[in-house]
């Protein structure tokens, strides 16, 4: 019976200083607070990956609205310069036709009718610009 008690009391000394070690020496609460620092860590690194990423996005939104902004003024030059050539085009339709007829006047002059002729060519070009 007293071996018993011996082996029971060898048993409670060897878990209490088992215990010591573990607890006395910090070895448990610096296991615990490395665990915490670690979860810690990795949030860390979630959050800058996910700043990293908004970033990132915000950047693409900035440059959209610059290429959108670019895009419009070319729209509108686009719009300008196509009515202006569309007014050039039907100028040079209306002096075409005036040269035209300049051309046929002239052919048609004679040493007879030059004043003639030089009035009715005077008379469409001053018809042709009103």
């Amino acid at each position: 019976m007293m071996l018993d008690i011996v082996d029971k009391i060898g048993i409670f000394e060897l878990l209490s200083l088992a215990l010591n070690i573990l607890l006395g020496s910090g070895l448990f609460v610096t296991l615990i607070t490395l665990q915490s620092v670690r979860k810690e860590a990795g949030g860390k690194a979630q959050k800058a990956v996910a700043e990293a990423r908004t970033d990132e996005i915000q950047n693409v939104e900035a440059a959209i609205k610059i290429w959108r902004g670019i895009a419009q003024d070319m729209a509108e030059k686009y719009d300008q310069v196509a009515a202006q050539v569309e007014r050039l085009s039907k100028e040079v339709k209306r002096l075409n036709s005036i040269n035209n007829r300049i051309v046929k006047l002239l052919d048609k002059i004679t040493a007879e009718n030059i004043e003639i002729m030089v009035d009715a060519i005077k008379q469409t070009i001053h018809e042709n610009e009103s």
